[in-house]
This record gives structure tokens, sequence and C-alpha cells, in this order.
């Protein structure tokens, strides 16, 4: 047990680099690789459930031995900046990585797994949401560019697809930004880190409220600028949001 518990571990504690791999041209080679590697601690973990005879109390030794380690080391930072920024790593690494390899080795183990995972990391680190997602989940976000961060505000406010602001800010891009010489790189460079910083504040708990600040600080101002002909003020204004969004979101550990 000590052994599948210390692996598991690792996987978080030794990966920290993959944060940066996790975007659309890196995410699907990153991930192949680390669930590759760890096969065989997969497979270990496959054998010892199918031969327990008290699979529940197997799982949950293996789930509170994981959060105890990551408990650990987040208690082993004595200053609070470091300490949240270690859990956000880790949380991160556990959204986009670790449970997804869990659930993508398709062992009968493995999706109970990581139900008792997320279910004791959640009791622990209550300040966030840790989700349970799928490879395939993350990656068709990133194929598909359905990680907007207006329409993820707009969905969390219960606005439609079709909605004023998601029409009115898709107009402005389109024939506007597309059209200047600067317009193109915004664009791109938006598309770049709006499904990160959309899967960041998803795993947050208290993720209502900060799309519902967002719509009220950034979006709705935005809209009105929009509607006053102030189309370079736009701009600034929304390029100030993401920039923002990613300091805060999005962390690249050296």
């Amino acid at each position: 047990m000590d052994q599948m518990i210390n692996e598991l571990s690792n996987l978080f504690l030794e990966n920290k680099e993959l944060i940066k791999e996790f975007k659309s041209a890196t995410y699907k080679e990153s991930f192949q690789k680390l669930l590759d590697t760890n096969r065989p601690l997969f497979d270990l973990i496959e054998r010892n459930y199918v031969e327990s005879e008290q699979k529940q109390e197997f799982l949950t030794s293996l789930a509170t031995g994981l959060v105890s380690k990551a408990k650990g080391s987040y208690d082993s930072y004595s200053n609070k900046g470091a300490r949240n920024n270690y859990l956000m790593d880790t949380n991160m690494l556990m959204a986009t990585y670790i449970i997804p390899c869990i659930i993508e080795y398709k062992g009968t183990s493995s999706e109970p797994l990581a139900d008792e995972i997320i279910k004791n990391w959640n009791q622990v680190f209550s300040q966030f949401n840790l989700q349970k997602g799928t490879f395939n989940d993350i990656d068709s976000a990133f194929r598909r560019k359905l990680c907007y961060i207006t329409t993820a505000v707009c969905q969390h406010l219960e606005k439609g697809d079709d909605c004023y602001e998601l029409t009115l800010l898709r107009n402005y891009r389109d024939q506007y930004l597309a059209k200047i010489p600067e317009g193109k790189d915004l664009i791109d460079q938006y598309y770049a880190v709006a499904p990160q910083i959309v899967f960041g504040i998803n795993q947050m708990r208290q993720a209502d409220t900060i799309y519902h600040d967002l719509y009220h600080e950034f979006l709705s101002p935005c809209i009105s600028l929009i509607e006053n002909d102030e189309l370079e003020l736009c701009k600034q204004m929304y390029s100030e949001m993401v920039q923002d969004l990613e300091t805060t979101y999005l962390r690249y550990p050296s």
C-alpha cells in the first residue's frame, strides 16, 4: 500500500512542469507520455483492487494516503503565498492530468478510485472544487475552442449562446479585431490561454462569484464601449482582463 501511495503522490510531486504543457499544441502528447510512463503503477493498483476482498477500504486507503501527502507538502510551506501557489499548481495537475490519467487507464478500479480521490481532496482542500474530467473532455475543448471566457461567464449567468452580449462581442471580434493589424495576434493569444483560464476558474469553489464579478467589472463595460463605438478602448479593457486572469489562474512553475 505504501508503495502505491508514494507512486501516486509522485504524480503531482514530480510533474509540476506539465502545467507548462497544458496548451492545445502540447497537451495530448504530454498527457499520453504521463499515462504510458505510469501504466505499471496503474497495473499494480488494478491487480490489488481485483484481488482485494475489501475493495472500498482499499480505495479509501489509497485516496486518503494521496491527499495526506498533498496536505503534508502544503503544510511544509511557512509562507501563505507559497502555500497557495503550491495548492493551485497541484489542484491544476490533479484536474488536467492525474484524474484524467487514472480514468483513461480504464481498469475496473479507475472510475471508483478517481471518485474516492476527488471526494477526499475536496474535503481537505475546501477552497477548490476538483471535478472529474476525462482526457477526451479536455482535448475536445481545446480542439473545438469551446471554453471562451465570455461564453463561460454568460453560461454561468444563464444566458443563451445567442444572447445579446455574446452576439455583440462575436461581431466585434469578427468585424473589428480581425480586420486591424494587431487584431489577429490578439485573437490568437486569447484562444491560446482562454481554455486554461476557464478551466482554472471552474476548479474554484467560488466560480459563480468570479464569473459574476467578471461580467460586472469587465464584460458589461466592454459592451457599453462597443455600443458607444469606442472600439479601441474596448480592446484595451478586454486585453487587461485576459492578462489579469492569466496572472491569477495560470501559473507556470519554474
